[in-house]
């Protein structure tokens, strides 16, 4: 009787345990197909990026996901974290910037840091962006000095410090002063020297670009002066891009009437401030090298500035000047 008894409460109890551990199973492979992973999120902003004309639209999204994942390496979004599950505060972190980028925000400003060469640096909107560009006009002055002998040399408009910095860092004997006449970028120069630990040899000064240089340094002779500065004609800024014109700083790109205003500003410091054979490296529009050799023959040879080579860049567009003091 008792086995009797037990064996349809068995079958019963056994099938409630069945269609239980059947529901959990169901459930849980529910669960798994919708956890979104890093291809799938990736797949869905880069749809929304082009339908919204978003440059660089896979960029963009694989920059955000290493920023959120704390992945190094960009590759490794692609390859290693592909079928890596999101949670739902990674989810929000990156909504959040993929909205900032679908508002033309620049990458750089939405994750607050770039690699320039073998810096990795912070970025603060509006301080000017490093471009690849002058990434090759670190390598040509290094090209072209002794690492091993001391430098001195002046960056006017330093930005995030990318140019002096990463001269200091391969030049262990170098000095630098910097100038720029954006307080934040003053700041963000320094921040990132800190984190560098490059501090030691380099002094930061805010200062008008087109002015001389400020009374402290009117004896101060250089062996080199380095400077990015701003070329881009007046007239052409309101056709920049909107990463640019909206959150870049525009006194970083306006060269005035022909984008030489600055330009010439420099040449006068150099002749005034290169020691004999020191040299002025400048980036500029693609336009103006023969302006510029032109002008120091013309216009100015009292300068005693001697136009040597221009250079070209990766896109294959003059955009490197050297100048030498004689």
């Amino acid at each position: 009787m008792f086995i009797s008894r037990s064996i349809p409460r068995l079958l019963k109890n056994s099938a409630s345990v069945n269609a239980f551990t059947r529901q959990n199973f169901c459930a849980e492979a529910l669960n798994t197909a919708t956890v979104p992973t890093v291809r799938s999120i990736k797949d869905k902003w880069i749809s929304r990026f082009q339908t919204e004309n978003i440059p660089e639209a896979d960029a963009s999204i694989t920059n955000i996901l290493a920023h959120v994942l704390k992945v190094q390496c960009l590759s490794d979004v692609n390859n290693r974290h592909q079928e890596t599950k999101l949670d739902e505060s990674q989810l929000a972190k990156i909504d959040e910037l993929c909205e900032c980028r679908l508002a033309r925000m620049p990458i750089q400003y939405i994750i607050h840091e770039w690699e320039f060469r073998d810096l990795t640096l912070k970025m603060i909107p509006p301080v000017f962006i490093p471009r690849p560009e002058t990434e090759e006009l670190i390598e040509l002055i290094l090209q072209q000095i002794d690492a091993e002998k001391e430098l001195k040399f002046l960056e006017i408009g330093c930005g995030t410090g990318a140019i002096s910095l990463s001269i200091l860092k391969h030049v262990p004997k170098a000095s630098a002063i910097a100038l720029d006449q954006s307080t934040l970028a003053c700041e963000l120069t320094l921040e990132n020297a800190t984190q560098h630990g490059l501090t030691e040899n380099l002094r930061i000064f805010r200062h008008k670009l087109v002015d001389k240089l400020p009374t402290e340094l009117e004896s101060h002779k250089f062996d080199m002066i380095v400077s990015n500065p701003p070329y881009v004609p007046s007239k052409q800024l309101l056709a920049l891009e909107p990463e640019i014109k909206i959150y870049e700083d525009l006194r970083a790109l306006d060269g005035g009437p022909d984008g030489l205003t600055v330009v010439k500003a420099i040449l006068d410091i150099a002749g005034r401030h290169l020691e004999p054979s020191g040299v002025l490296w400048l980036e500029v529009d693609s336009s103006h090298p023969p302006l510029i050799e032109k002008y120091l023959e013309e216009a100015v040879p009292q300068l005693g500035l001697k136009f040597m080579s221009s250079y070209k860049d990766l896109f294959r567009k003059e955009r490197f000047v050297e100048i030498m003091k004689v």
